[in-house]
């Protein structure tokens, strides 16, 4: 007898419409009244960081998959806390502060996920803790490294904390299969983590220059003028001074005068929050 697969039917779910309709919402850290802009912003596209700073309801909300997405981190973070619990309780040189509150420059405002002091070591370390899927795990680890926001974002909240050292950790939500870690040379360990450590002398910079980004950008918000939709200088994907010239599509293009000198297309566009609105922008 043939195997009985019934169609997946999008009409007739029993299951699936109940948890669409619980996520549909969350809930980020509250900004300080003083504050202008949030260190998770770092990396993001200067045009929709100014929609977030000047309040623009968002034309692309998370749908119920993204926070399902999202909430699979917040799972994996959950995890991880007896393991930390453990590591405490075992070595007491080790002092451990969570969801740590920290301003960024002047108008800027974050929340780490951990601060470590370790007073025989004379050092403070912050770590941003990223989830991430199989595939993208796989990148990072064969080279291509952290996503670039993620670098900015830690290296923001490691100059504000004036830390010693700054460890990004991915944390992966699928396992790589034993037979590939191995031939690849990662240990039992690799097959789900990864860190990635820096010293000031990458991360101050990193961060003085997203700091200078984030003012502009505010600057430009306060006094009414527009933004161009355009990255960080240091983003390796796109070079400094390219714009977005199609946000529907996330082409880009640097130019000098009228000589054109790069083109190319960004992913993040299809992800942005804001991306009808700025499309919307851009053709009027």
């Amino acid at each position: 007898m043939d195997k009985l697969v019934p169609p997946v039917d999008a009409e007739n779910r029993l299951i699936l419409n109940r948890v669409g309709e619980f996520f549909t919402g969350s809930d980020a850290p509250s900004l300080p009244d003083e504050a202008k802009w949030r260190g998770s912003w770092a990396g993001s596209c200067s045009r929709q960081i100014e929609y977030n700073m000047r309040g623009v309801e968002q034309s692309d909300p998370p749908s119920p998959a993204d926070f399902w997405r999202m909430g699979l981190g917040s799972i994996v973070h959950e995890h991880l806390n007896p393991a930390l619990d453990h590591w405490l309780d075992t070595d007491k040189s080790v002092i451990l502060h969570e969801e740590v509150r920290t301003q960024i420059g002047p108008n800027g405002w974050g929340h780490i996920d951990m601060v470590l002091e370790l007073p025989e070591q004379d050092q403070k370390v912050v770590v941003e803790l990223k989830t991430i899927n199989g595939t993208g795990f796989k990148r990072s680890i064969q080279g291509q490294g952290p996503r670039h926001s993620a670098l900015l974002q830690g290296s923001l909240y490691a100059n504000s904390e004036n830390a010693d050292l700054l460890v990004i950790c991915y944390l992966a939500v699928e396992l790589l299969s034993p037979g590939w870690a191995t031939a690849k040379g990662f240990d039992n360990l690799g097959r789900f983590g990864a860190e990635w450590h820096y010293t000031p002398d990458v991360f101050v910079p990193l961060a003085e220059q997203e700091i200078k980004r984030m003012e502009w950008i505010n600057e430009c918000v306060t006094t009414g003028q527009r933004v161009p939709p355009m990255f960080s200088e240091s983003d390796p994907d796109i070079p400094a001074g390219a714009v977005i010239n199609q946000p529907a599509t996330g082409a880009w293009s640097l130019t000098d005068g009228n000589q054109l000198l790069g083109r190319g297309t960004t992913w993040q566009c299809n992800y942005c929050s804001h991306q009808t609105t700025c499309v919307n922008d851009q053709e009027n």
